[in-house]
């Protein structure tokens, strides 16, 4: 008898990789081409005199409301079905909206389309992750975790590129090929969420079966507070960053007497950070957990702020954004891994929609707090933000401390 040849494994049209490519270009479009991207734009609909300057400001706010709002309504969704909706929905809404804003250059219509584009990429960023990740094996979710939210400077950066060699001076054509490249990244995505059947067949089991399962329910009432912890944690991330996005050209400018130029040279070092910090937990060894990775990089999150509040030149201040993009992108990708860890599907989409409301809300909140102190009191804008990021320091220390904890009185028991 023959021996049967063993055939090579394909890449079928239904493998989890692919789910992971359809999460990572939604995140693209959401936090790249939505948000980031719009302050490129926003100068070139100035200089066409189609908004004020001082509107650039306003319609990012009436962004993140909209992204608030979005954030929310996906926290209080309980139906899964009725999530996987929504985002199908958000992804239509931006492709609308950016279009639109190509074509509608008054204040009021810009302000409406930024407001759905905030309500649609909100559905994507809280919804869209625990579907892409959830037939990935576990071995393997924290780097799959990382690939997909580099998704975020991956976008930021490839239309900042686009705009840059295609269209540097024209606003409707910059808006022409922000749509474009919205509709090509969500062809993946559209895939992912058109599957309408949760297959558990293809859900990979943990590696521990049964008996991890049992011991989740017998820590399920102690998870209940390390959940709150976690959340707030990220929030505060989101508040402690806000220095830094804002109003790093005034500390460039005024601080350190940079040109404009150079300014915006460096604030592009957020995107390389945001990307780098998506891809340090993908290639982390597993012997780092992600509970004692949460708090030791929050000590690089607080050296980045420490540096951009001192920033003396311009060697500091490069420095201190690229470790704020670092720590941004890597507390997001190490918080939605640990919610899954402590989480099934449905809980942890919720929990981290939850994360990402309480953190648009601080940031809002904290922004428009600070909105007057940024012409006289710069330096207690700053000092605000490093006293956020200690807390959060101090929280993803707690949340390590007491899963450790935990982890011992399981071990005993």
């Amino acid at each position: 008898m023959g021996t049967k040849k063993s055939q090579p494994m394909k890449l079928n049209g239904n493998h989890w990789s692919l789910d992971l490519l359809g999460g990572c270009f939604g995140i693209a479009i959401a936090l790249g081409l939505v948000r980031f991207d719009f302050g490129i734009i926003g100068s070139l609909m100035a200089d066409a005199k189609w908004i004020a300057v001082e509107d650039i400001g306003k319609l990012a706010a009436i962004n993140m409301f909209g992204y608030l709002a979005g954030c929310i309504q996906q926290a209080y969704m309980r139906s899964r079905e009725a999530s996987i909706k929504y985002i199908r929905i958000a992804i239509i809404v931006i492709i609308a909206s950016i279009v639109l804003e190509g074509q509608l250059i008054n204040f009021t219509s810009q302000s409406i389309l930024r407001l759905l584009c905030g309500w649609g990429a909100a559905h994507i960023v809280s919804g869209l992750p625990t579907f892409a990740l959830e037939r990935v094996p576990n071995q393997w979710k924290r780097q799959a975790t990382g690939l997909m939210m580099c998704g975020g400077g991956i976008g930021s950066l490839l239309g900042a590129i686009a705009i840059g060699l295609f269209s540097p001076t024209s606003a409707p054509t910059a808006w022409n090929i922000l749509a474009i490249l919205t509709i090509l990244l969500s062809l993946p995505t559209l895939k992912l969420v058109t599957r309408n059947k949760r297959l558990k067949a293809d859900i990979v089991p943990s590696a521990t079966g049964a008996d991890q399962e049992c011991k989740k329910r017998t820590i399920e009432k102690k998870i209940n507070l390390l959940i709150p912890i976690i959340i707030l944690g990220f929030a505060l991330m989101q508040i402690g960053q806000v220095p830094a996005i804002l109003y790093e050209p005034l500390v460039a400018i005024k601080k350190i007497g940079l040109t404009p130029t150079m300014s915006s040279s460096v604030d592009s070092l957020f995107g390389i950070g945001l990307i780098i910090g998506g891809l340090i937990p993908a290639a982390a060894p597993a012997k780092l957990t992600t509970k004692l990775f949460l708090p030791l990089i929050s000590i690089v999150g607080l050296l980045g702020v420490i540096l951009f509040g001192l920033s003396q030149n311009i060697y500091m201040l490069s420095a201190s954004i690229f470790l704020i993009g670092v720590w941004d992108m890597m507390i997001g990708t190490l918080t939605l891994d640990r919610l899954g860890q402590l989480c099934n599907e449905d809980a942890q989409r919720r929990a981290w929609a939850v994360a990402t409301s309480i953190g648009a809300l601080g940031f809002i909140i904290f922004s428009s707090a600070t909105a007057q102190l940024s012409r006289h009191n710069l330096d207690l804008i700053l000092i605000l933000g490093i006293a956020a990021v200690a807390i959060q320091f101090a929280l993803e220390w707690i949340q390590y401390s007491m899963s450790k904890k935990q982890q011992s009185q399981l071990t005993t028991d």
